[in-house]
């Protein structure tokens, strides 16, 4: 099975559970799986687990992925084990990015989710760290690119709409999701260049 498959199945059992309306696209899954594929790396923190349809999907996919979440929300914590299933033992939570602990930095933190005290983030990151944030997000956007004075940016979008088993609206883009690269070291930056050609020929397309 090929890895767009094996998310598309991911995402369509995660698509039927409670809960469902508040997940990222399949997009942006598929592309947080890109990054991890291309950069490999070791320790993830989603902020703002949810439902678990983000780091259900990835734990499933590599399974040596050190993996650290934030949730508060209730009924989301009681529907994680259930969704994630054996897989919920590999996930470490908390209950905001005050509690997660400064030791063993993060590689790539997934902004899927509202805290508080997102400045945390530039404690919590890698020097060559990166951020990606799933959605619109404009005041959350913003601010961490405030953080990282040295960052470079690049929007990823999507040409297709939502599937037909999505909880959104078929005739709807999927969207898009936003990669902030803390301090870029040159294959960093080269990936980010590519995906700003490509996002700019599929503005072309969609117009």
């Amino acid at each position: 099975m090929s890895t767009k498959a094996a998310i598309s199945k991911c995402y369509q059992r995660f698509s039927s559970a409670e809960g469902n309306q508040h997940m990222a696209s399949e997009y942006a899954v598929i592309k947080l799986q890109e990054l991890i594929e291309y950069f490999r790396p070791g320790k993830v923190l989603e902020v703002g687990l949810g439902i678990g349809s983000i780091a259900g999907t990835l734990l499933d996919l590599n399974p040596d992925l050190d993996y650290t979440g934030t949730e508060a929300n209730e009924f989301c914590l009681q529907a994680l084990p259930g969704n994630l299933g054996n897989k919920n033992e590999r996930l470490k939570i908390f209950s905001s990015l005050a509690e997660v602990p400064e030791r063993g930095k993060f590689d790539l933190i997934i902004i899927d989710g509202k805290d508080r005290e997102l400045e945390v983030v530039k404690k919590l990151l890698n020097k060559r760290g990166i951020i990606s944030i799933e959605g619109d997000r404009m005041p959350q956007e913003q601010k961490l690119r405030n953080l990282f004075p040295k960052h470079k940016y690049v929007h990823c979008i999507s040409t297709k709409k939502n599937p037909e088993y999505s909880p959104f609206p078929s005739d709807n883009w999927q969207g898009g999701i936003k990669i902030i690269f803390s301090e870029p070291n040159l294959k960093q930056d080269l990936w980010r260049r590519k995906e700003k050609v490509k996002t700019k020929l599929k503005y072309l397309l969609m117009r």
